[in-house]
């Protein structure tokens, strides 16, 4: 809630000139986690949802890390708290971004919690579990587990079908829409360079 977050533009600069055109703290977030090994993020449940700082922050990262991989070998948890219902599909959602047709990372796992109308300090028990995941994370980073089964069905449909119409759309527009992109993969060795 302390960094300042414009509203998506949707104005692509981010994937011809590799950051935002924005003139907020989304460059700095992007930093911390392209320098993190696990992240760990959090939202309140509202309206089935994450919360609107989450849900512009994930609008905003969302279609570079998609089609770069950016969070390819990260670790991630999920965790999100409900009055009502809802709280795990959105400790769920908040995972979204770990696999890429282009990279994968590991959910260590999520967290949805009820706590009725009070204030989470008041269930010791959803706090243990949450410690509890913050140790699995750790522990899933120290061993380098990669949940060899996790997503398989989609990490299947990435390979055979959609990672084709990706890089079809990357090459054909490397030099100009896509060109940051374009430029990441062939950094990080995920496609060859093209001439």
């Amino acid at each position: 809630p302390q960094y300042h977050l414009e509203f998506c533009q949707d104005c692509t600069t981010c994937m011809a000139q590799g950051k935002c055109a924005l003139p907020d703290d989304l460059e700095s977030l992007k930093q911390k986690i392209a320098a993190s090994d696990g992240i760990i993020l959090g939202s309140p449940t509202h309206g089935l949802a994450p919360n609107a700082i989450m849900k512009n922050f994930l609008d905003r990262i969302g279609m570079f890390a998609v089609y770069t991989g950016a969070w390819a070998g990260k670790y991630v948890v999920g965790i999100s708290t409900a009055g009502g219902i809802g709280a795990k599909k959105v400790a769920r959602h908040l995972t979204m971004f770990t696999d890429s047709v282009f990279g994968r990372g590991y959910v260590s796992g999520t967290l949805g919690v009820l706590r009725g109308w009070k204030r989470i300090e008041q269930y010791p028990e959803h706090l243990e579990r949450a410690c509890h995941l913050g140790q699995k994370l750790t522990e899933d980073i120290r061993q380098k587990r990669t949940y060899p089964f996790q997503n398989l069905f989609g990490r299947l449909l990435g390979r055979l079908v959609l990672r084709r119409i990706f890089l079809n759309n990357v090459i054909q527009h490397k030099d100009t829409g896509m060109k940051a992109v374009y430029a990441t993969l062939v950094a990080r060795n995920l496609i060859q360079e093209r001439h």
